[in-house]
């Protein structure tokens, strides 16, 4: 049966969908082919199997009606507050999965619909489990070797910004729960319209071996104007940390290329646990390499007063 308006239509990954199909009767799947989007099951029916099948012929994604993705949001959510993700029984590793694919599921859900009061009451939850589940690790550095084949590259580093970022901000006299959770749904929107393949091209650009193209280069602002209209959700310093997050003191980042007098603490805070949290994974997390991070962070970042705070802040943390 085909769809009248693709428009009502949202993209979902498929991988992501099974983790909390057993939830989903009640919603209808579809596939475009041959330019029409043809819906594969009924209301009443589970697509379980169906979206198994697909699988089986390597398709990557299905679509489902813009109502519907808030049922699966609210789904997403209750399985991360249900009994089985406490259970003994369940394995941190199937914990893991299950943020991760939460996370993806919102990401692709805002990416098209924009935040709304559950879409952000989802990545707050994300948060909450995902640092529970660092803390209850030996290290960060246990976490990333036991949990890094169950989630993504880039939500795996988030989780370990968010981490470094509350234990610094714990260093200031203003710390609070609240400060920390601007910082922590900053991260997790700050990059929220990226692919994997656009994350690889600002490490290139980082070395000076890549051109930023312009989707990259206006994402910060472009994500923070639509967050702006959305202030009675999201607050005015995650936003401001979201379009200050590439930037550089010396005035060479992007969007707006603003220097170093301009960034407040928080977003210093939040820029130089980010970039902290970087370097780790392209050392391979080798802790010993520790204080010559931070030499690279001194130079890139040393120059001005916030970010030598943030700095010193985070070698407090890490001595």
């Amino acid at each position: 049966m085909e769809v009248e308006n693709k428009d009502l239509l949202v993209k979902m990954a498929i991988s992501k969908l099974i983790v909390f199909a057993e939830k989903f009767k009640g919603i209808e799947v579809h596939l475009p082919v041959s330019g029409r989007y043809v819906k594969l099951n009924y209301s009443e029916d589970q697509f379980i199997e169906i979206l198994r099948k697909l699988q089986q012929k390597e398709v990557e994604d299905v679509y489902i009606h813009y109502d519907d993705s808030e049922k699966i949001i609210a789904h997403a959510h209750e399985q991360l507050g249900a009994k089985a993700f406490y259970d003994p029984k369940t394995v941190d590793e199937q914990r893991v999965e299950t943020v991760n694919a939460a996370m993806e599921v919102v990401k692709s859900v805002i990416n098209q619909l924009g935040v709304n009061a559950e879409t952000v009451k989802l990545l707050k939850t994300i948060n909450t489990r995902a640092m529970a589940l660092l803390s209850e690790s030996p290290s960060i550095f246990a976490f990333v070797k036991r949990f890094k084949k169950n989630c993504s590259e880039e939500f795996l580093l988030s989780i370990l910004t968010n981490y470094i970022m509350s234990l610094v901000i714990d260093q200031f006299p203003w710390k609070s729960d609240q400060v920390k959770e601007k910082g922590s749904l900053a991260s997790l929107l700050c990059d929220v319209s990226l692919t994997k393949e656009d994350f690889a091209v600002i490490r290139e650009w980082r070395l000076g071996k890549a051109v930023l193209p312009d989707h990259i280069k206006k994402h910060p602002s472009k994500i923070a104007e639509g967050l702006k209209r959305k202030r009675n959700l999201v607050p005015l310093e995650t936003i401001t940390i979201i379009e200050q997050h590439h930037e550089l003191p010396d005035g060479r980042g992007f969007p707006y290329g603003i220097q170093g007098h301009r960034f407040n603490q928080l977003a210093s805070i939040f820029i130089i646990s980010q970039q902290f949290a970087e370097l780790l994974h392209e050392s391979t997390y080798d802790y010993e390499k520790r204080f010559e991070l931070i030499e690279v962070l001194k130079l890139k970042y040393g120059s001005s007063k916030t970010f030598e705070k943030a700095i010193e802040a985070l070698v407090t943390v890490i001595t």
